[in-house]
């Protein structure tokens, strides 16, 4: 039999993380999303997942990203971090990362 091909699981979203974190009830982001309560458990606890257009919907109430769905707002990617930074400090943190993974290529 061939190996499987593809996630084996769907892509976490954290939802109920960042909701959490930027303060609000499910029912403050129900009513900013013109949506129900119920649909943002079902959002948050994986019964349903929320389509493309909801998605960017969710990350601009939120104030974050779309990407920034996709991982914990305790655990900042790389260009979580530099986004917003000024040029000099982006550039630096692109020089410190190439290095580091130059590093680990040896």
């Amino acid at each position: 039999m061939p190996p499987r091909i593809g996630l084996r699981k769907p892509v976490r979203l954290y939802l109920a993380e960042w909701r959490e974190t930027k303060g609000l009830t499910q029912q403050q982001l129900a009513d900013r999303l013109d949506t129900s309560d119920v649909t943002i458990s079902r959002w948050e606890t994986g019964k349903r997942r929320p389509d493309d257009d909801a998605k960017a919907s969710i990350a601009w109430v939120l104030g974050i990203d779309i990407v920034d769905l996709y991982r914990h707002p305790d655990r900042p990617t790389a260009d979580a971090l530099l986004r917003g930074q000024p040029d000099e400090v982006r550039d630096q943190g692109l020089r410190v990362l190439e290095a580091f993974i130059a590093s680990a290529r040896r």
